[in-house]
């Protein structure tokens, strides 16, 4: 394999890469055409008779990591730059010049001892062809390795994770992002588990004997968490006078619609006098004066669920709205902040849990045989066992996070190997 120097003028899109050296003082001429079929025949006789012409028993230029060996060679003439347009000269001319057939001012030449000593110790620079426009970019190659195309060669060698530490640095964003995915699939392992139990926690507990309360105190004082999701049934008058709004939020009708409106609590007075908080359930705006929906004041016996009010959400409580009793605005279903506008004698039993209707009928109504029609829409016993995310749900979601990490970290290494066995 002889040695040739490679030279490509910059172009306004691209130049090549390798061990470069910018000759900017070289006269090269950057016009081309393509040549005929006889012209480029007499070319590549001339190569084949410098070839010949070469000793025997020259090594082979070998390229370490991208930087081109120096090599014992006769010496030459000084390197001098052909007129591409002169006509070819004799068959035993050591001058060289190869025009690209396909990139514009690509021209090889003979590398003399010289050449390759400058060269060899050049710094390996990989340019973007922005970088070098309207220079020259020489470059040691072997005339048996084929002569690619420098804007080719630019973007081939343009990649990150070939130069210097860069590998490694793919290395630990691809592992940094890949723990980061598989996290988030064992997270929803965990809510999966949560879920499941509670699933299962509400299924035991609806399926429970009534609790009936008449009076206080009531059976889950200072216990609520044993008592939670069980179903209560009480008897007492509802203060509507104490009525608070929760909202305002989306309910659905009768008819399956979406209405905006707010969740009634009612505190419901029990026959010693003590006070037990009622989620009645949904009412639409037009509905939420209490002179559209009139309710004379009688007993009452209710079914529903205790609760303890609402799960909060994952944004912290620095940052959610609060509850404002002392305004009655509410915007979250709290029995501590709802027992403060209850006016019940029983404060810190009131305060630590809620009922939320599935039932309500009034005795006057049961004596006359027939129910009247309440605008509350309330909530059922199977509603409890529905959720938007099931275990189900969040089995198929960690799925598709180790999925993704799995192709994250397959992706990284068949890169990083990639990388590590590149040659320029």
């Amino acid at each position: 394999a002889v040695p040739l120097l490679h030279a490509c003028r910059g172009l306004s899109n691209g130049a090549s890469s390798g061990s470069n050296a910018s000759a900017n003082k070289l006269p090269v001429s950057t016009t081309t055409a393509l040549d005929e079929h006889k012209a480029v025949r007499n070319l590549e006789k001339k190569i084949e008779d410098h070839l010949r012409d070469q000793p025997q028993d020259k090594p082979d230029l070998e390229s370490q990591k991208g930087e081109a060996a120096p090599v014992p060679m006769t010496t030459q003439a000084a390197l001098r730059i052909l007129d591409p347009e002169k006509s070819p000269e004799k068959a035993g001319s050591k001058d060289i010049v190869v025009r690209s057939k396909t990139t514009t001012g690509q021209v090889l030449w003979p590398a003399t001892e010289e050449d390759i000593a400058i060269l060899s110790e050049s710094k390996l620079m990989y340019p973007a062809p922005y970088e070098v426009e309207g220079s020259v970019i020489i470059r040691l190659v072997r005339l048996s390795d084929p002569v690619t195309s420098p804007v080719s060669r630019v973007v081939r060698n343009r990649q990150f994770g070939i130069r210097g530490n860069e590998k490694w640095k793919l290395l630990a964003m691809g592992a940094v992002s890949t723990f980061f995915i598989y996290s988030l699939g064992f997270w929803q392992l965990r809510r999966m588990e949560w879920k499941r139990e509670l699933i299962e926690t509400r299924r035991n507990r609806l399926a429970m004997p009534r609790l009936k309360v008449a009076s206080s105190p009531f059976p889950w004082k200072d216990q609520v968490d044993d008592y939670v999701y069980r179903v209560v049934e009480a008897r007492g008058v509802f203060d509507h006078a104490r009525e608070m709004w929760i909202g305002p939020r989306p309910g659905s009708d009768d008819e399956g619609g979406t209405k905006a409106g707010y969740q009634i609590v009612t505190p419901l007075r029990l026959e010693d006098g003590s006070s037990l908080l009622v989620n009645r359930g949904h009412v639409p705006m037009d509905k939420l004066d209490q002179q559209k929906r009139p309710e004379p004041p009688t007993w009452v016996k209710i079914r529903g669920v205790l609760e303890v009010g609402e799960i909060a959400n994952f944004v912290g409580e620095y940052a959610r709205l609060k509850n404002r009793p002392d305004k009655g605005q509410f915007l979250y279903m709290v029995a501590e902040d709802l027992a403060e506008n209850a006016g019940a004698r029983n404060h810190r039993e009131c305060a630590q849990a809620l009922i939320t209707a599935h039932d309500v009928l009034y005795e006057d109504d049961f004596q006359a045989g027939y129910r009247r029609d309440l605008p509350f829409t309330m909530r059922h016993k199977e509603d409890y066992l529905l959720f938007w995310a099931d275990e189900h749900t969040h089995f198929n979601y960690a799925m598709q996070w180790f999925g993704m990490g799995s192709l994250i970290m397959t992706m990284t290494i068949y890169k990083f190997i990639e990388v590590v066995k590149w040659r320029y």
